[in-house]
């Protein structure tokens, strides 16, 4: 049995049969970080698909020898298989993942894995449709202006000014602006990355009760 995110229907349980002893149709391929091209069998009403073949599409070998770039593939995997729904293409969320995969598999890249997790995990979020507005206040909507700290309250999806009530974690400006340009794209580093990793699982934790 395996979990598999695709990105023509999404996340899907799968049955691979003999897939450790079928060097043919599967050749030992069948592990998590790398990028498949898959043949399935999936007959109507059924609960799970049939796996016929698989071959490696992008091998990631590089990442496999580091425990840090393993943990924050794995992180990261394990917030995609709990959060995405099933059976439900999710092409934002496809490409985040395999964008983080590719860059822990990048031996020049100079950010650590962990400040990659976490930008990832601001990117993820958004592409889940749960993401967190680091420019106004969710509440009311009054918009924070350029350098100003605010309060935020990730389980509510963002800020939330003094006047609808505020939030405990405050954010300053340039905190603001980190995570607003992660969350398009841009990358974090290593002291402000586990902010971030906290408003992220505070987010998961609330809107798909991952843990």
């Amino acid at each position: 049995m395996v979990t598999l995110l695709t990105d023509s229907i999404g996340r899907v349980s799968a049955l691979a049969r003999a897939a450790r002893k079928s060097v043919k149709r599967f050749g030992g391929v069948i592990e998590p970080m790398h990028t498949l091209r898959i043949s399935y069998d999936d007959r109507s009403g059924a609960e799970l698909v049939t796996l016929r073949e698989a071959k490696l599409e992008r091998a990631r070998p590089f990442l496999t020898t580091s425990l840090e770039r393993m943990q924050a593939a794995g992180q990261a995997l394990s917030w995609v298989r709990k959060a995405a729904p099933p059976r439900t293409p999710e092409p934002e969320v496809w490409a985040a993942l395999e964008a983080l995969l590719d860059q822990l598999e990048d031996p020049d890249d100079t950010v650590s894995p962990r400040a990659r997790l976490a930008a990832s995990g601001l990117r993820l979020l958004s592409a889940f449709g749960w993401g967190v507005d680091f420019e106004r206040c969710v509440a009311c909507g009054k918009e924070a202006t350029a350098g100003q700290s605010a309060r935020i309250d990730a389980t509510r999806g963002g800020l939330v000014c003094r006047a609808c009530g505020g939030a405990r974690r405050q954010l300053s400006g340039s905190e603001r602006s980190l995570f607003r340009d992660a969350a398009a794209g841009g990358a974090l580093n290593d002291q402000i990355a586990p902010l971030a990793l906290e408003l992220v699982e505070q987010a998961l934790k609330a809107h798909g009760g991952i843990e």
